[in-house]
């Protein structure tokens, strides 16, 4: 058994080639035609980035959570993605909450680049997470923007 395949053109443009009325036509398939897709629906579908700290967690820095705008999330849903990203100790994310403990109600009261603390069945702990667990290089990357 032999394979016809060739494996030497690997990585590279293909070029094809088609016959119609004109003659042959050649034409090339890029690689990055498959980003396209991609990114129009990175466009369509706009993302919202919150971090999240562990409550009561000061040796874990806070995770990122990417959120679409549209359509909105339940809040229900939102504290599913949560609980299963925390990983809490005390199990399920049951509120959420803003640096200064104040709870957060609904998807629509968050900003996108803003802090915030995943809250189980326990008590906010009121500690200093972002003086802690950010970077100070990453400080002055949001105050420049």
């Amino acid at each position: 058994l032999s394979c016809s395949r060739s494996y030497s053109n690997r990585g590279r443009k293909e070029v094809r080639g088609r016959r119609n009325s004109q003659g042959l036509q050649f034409h090339t398939v890029a690689p990055w035609k498959s980003n396209v897709l991609a990114q129009w629906q990175k466009r369509t579908h706009p993302v919202c980035t919150i971090h999240v700290f562990r409550n009561g967690d000061l040796l874990s820095p806070p995770f990122p959570l990417p959120l679409s705008k549209s359509p909105p999330l339940q809040w229900d849903t939102l504290l599913a993605m949560l609980t299963e990203k925390a990983d809490l100790r005390s199990g399920a994310v049951n509120k959420l909450c803003r640096l200064d403990g104040t709870q957060v109600s609904g998807g629509e009261e968050l900003v996108n680049g803003d802090y915030y603390v995943a809250v189980g069945n326990e008590e906010y702990k009121k500690l200093p997470y972002f003086e802690l667990l950010v970077p100070q290089d990453s400080v002055y990357k949001m105050l420049w923007y």
